[in-house]
């Protein structure tokens, strides 16, 4: 067994009970959406975001209930819906090594299913009975959208700072790793400032993730990433690797690199090879990977502030898992 399948047994039982819910939920009268959502969840994701729900309970040692299901629920529709209007905007032809929704069917189809999936997110985040999680979901929504755009902005405009990746990031990923222990936290009482270390600690844990994966577009293509090496280069987004990289070069070196990135839209399969190559040479991957392991020592240090228990044990290792992991 791997470590990531040790913790997922861990939280076995809510998560069988997560996913009566959640299928339930998604029921509808209408065949269309109905074939649609079979072939969204029969090429599900690992569900990272209840798992990590289930765990702040864990970590609290407390007992999930019905509302921890349904705002485990409503994170991962939430989730969801993100991912089928990402596709949509990013013209996307694959999610997670098969053909994304917008692909097989069209736009139209594609939108409407992430609105369906986000107005049941919606009614899962009412079924918690608390005003509080519904507050930490529109929190999050705004961040993530915020992200997105200025990530949008960022690559228009050519504005490349680490505290600028760091904010992109921030939006995009880790808030809803923070909403995820938070929500789980709320559903069984915790205090304010319970909650507070929570979100504090999913935080780091969504940077960690997403640098991680940032540092497998600087690697060959292989089935278990299922996007091609330099992918967000050739969108015109400019990672931590590279960012070090250009902060780094000598001026005739960064020039020629903005360059090539300030018309993202005429990359050639060369010039991309080029760029990774010139974020790689320069030390661009051991520096995020430095880094990386800098936010997961902060996650734990503020992980350890909890009693040690099998949901602080769980949680640092999926830290590391995140760290680690090859897909």
């Amino acid at each position: 067994m791997s470590k990531f399948e040790d913790i997922q047994a861990l939280t076995a039982r809510e998560h069988a009970e997560f996913e009566r819910e959640f299928k339930k939920l998604l029921s509808t009268r209408v065949p269309l959406a109905n074939n649609v959502i079979r072939y969204f969840l029969d090429r599900k994701g690992k569900q990272l975001r209840p798992l990590m729900t289930f765990l702040a309970v864990r970590l609290l040692g407390r007992e999930w209930n019905n509302a921890t299901i349904q705002g485990a629920v409503a994170l991962e529709l939430l989730h969801n819906a993100s991912l089928i209007h990402d596709d949509v905007v990013d013209q996307s032809d694959e999610r997670r090594g098969a053909a994304s929704i917008n692909h097989v069917w069209d736009n139209r189809v594609a939108v409407l299913m992430g609105d369906f999936f986000l107005s049941k997110c919606l009614e899962a985040s009412n079924r918690t009975g608390s005003l509080e999680v519904s507050r930490v979901l529109c929190e999050m929504v705004t961040r993530l959208c915020e992200g997105e755009l200025e990530q949008m902005s960022n690559a228009r405009s050519h504005r490349m700072t680490e505290e600028g990746y760091f904010s992109v990031i921030s939006g995009k990923t880790a808030s809803l790793f923070a909403a995820c222990l938070k929500v789980g936290a709320l559903t069984v009482g915790a205090t304010p400032d319970e909650v507070d270390r929570m979100g504090e600690i999913g935080e780091k844990m969504g940077q960690v993730f997403q640098i991680r994966d940032d540092i497998f577009d600087y690697f060959p293509t292989n089935a278990q990433v299922g996007k091609p090496t330099g992918h967000d280069i050739a969108e015109g987004k400019v990672t931590l690797p590279l960012l070090y990289a250009l902060k780094t070069a000598s001026p005739e070196e960064s020039k020629k690199m903005f360059a090539l990135l300030d018309d993202s839209s005429q990359l050639t399969t060369e010039d991309v090879n080029l760029i990774v190559d010139f974020a790689k040479s320069l030390g661009g991957i051991e520096y995020a990977q430095a880094r990386m392991k800098q936010i997961g020592y902060e996650a734990r240090k503020v992980l350890n502030t909890f009693p040690d228990n099998e949901g602080r044990a769980a949680l640092a290792a999926l830290t590391e898992f995140f760290m680690e992991r090859e897909k």
